[in-house]
């Protein structure tokens, strides 16, 4: 199920974001940003209530101000002081609905665009370091990473008995999308792996079997694996974003770019945040 979830949502990332592949990527940030917010609004507007919201910030702000206007009374500022924190609680309430609604939906999103825009791809004479997971004990077990003129042999094999897991360091070769291929025991199971300048859906992770974890890295099918082997790992290098000479994470522009339009629009979806 995870497979077919992640598998129809790559896909349609794909799409959305086709008419921005050959622009810088902070394009492709705005457009989601946009099209985040404009979903937030719309959620907003269909489970909150406005008026009740705005009723609750005015009584936070008016038992605020009557703690600072009756500062001589201190019946009046303990109970306006309980009274803050009663209604400062009802309005984390008020959101939790919307919130309950919308992150699992845009937490799939993040997922998406991290693969995207959180991690480039290697460079040509990079270390890369790849990483084979088994679910039992290793020591019986015959893996060895198969040549590619994409990539060179940097070190031997280490076999960390206690994490089950067998450890290589490779050297980036010339540019180009191609697979490390893995020989376990007999049977090759293979890892997405790009090298130079273009930016496809990147996962730093190939698993075995479907979990929950299987939705942080959807750019690629499951391993059509042995039983003993549970993922293929590498670590692609993180990828900072760059607009009017400002290089930074993506979700800062994101979350930035998220918060100011919606609070730009949110009077004339009528909500109140």
């Amino acid at each position: 199920m995870a497979q077919k979830i992640n598998y129809f949502l790559t896909r349609g990332c794909d799409l959305l974001l086709a008419p921005f592949a050959k622009l810088p990527p902070f394009w492709g940030i705005l457009f989601l940003s946009l099209l985040t917010s404009l979903f937030v609004l719309v959620v907003y507007r269909a489970v909150s209530s406005p008026r009740k919201v705005r009723d609750t910030k005015n009584q936070i702000k008016a038992n605020i101000l009557a703690i600072r206007l009756y500062r001589d009374f201190w019946k009046t500022i303990v109970g306006s002081f309980f009274k803050s924190l009663y209604y400062t609680g009802k309005y984390f309430v008020l959101n939790l609905v919307p919130l309950f609604l919308l992150l699992p939906l845009l937490f799939l999103l993040f997922v998406q665009m991290d693969i995207r825009y959180g991690m480039r791809p290697f460079r040509p004479d990079e270390s890369i370091t790849v990483k084979a997971g088994f679910k039992g004990n290793i020591g019986a077990v015959n893996v060895e990473i198969q040549p590619n003129p994409h990539y060179r042999s940097a070190m031997n094999p280490v076999f960390i008995t206690a994490l089950r897991e067998v450890d290589w360091k490779l050297q980036a070769g010339k540019s180009g999308s191609t697979a490390i291929a893995i020989n376990v025991d007999g049977t090759t199971v293979s890892k997405n792996l790009v090298i130079g300048e273009n930016m496809p859906a990147l996962s730093n992770k190939k698993m075995a079997a479907s979990s929950l974890e299987h939705f942080i890295y959807p750019a690629e099918k499951l391993l059509a694996a042995p039983t003993s082997l549970k993922y293929v790992y590498i670590q692609y290098p993180a990828r900072s974003i760059s607009f009017l000479g400002l290089r930074t994470h993506w979700l800062v522009y994101y979350l930035v770019l998220t918060m100011v339009i919606a609070l730009a629009l949110k009077n004339r979806f009528g909500v109140e945040f």
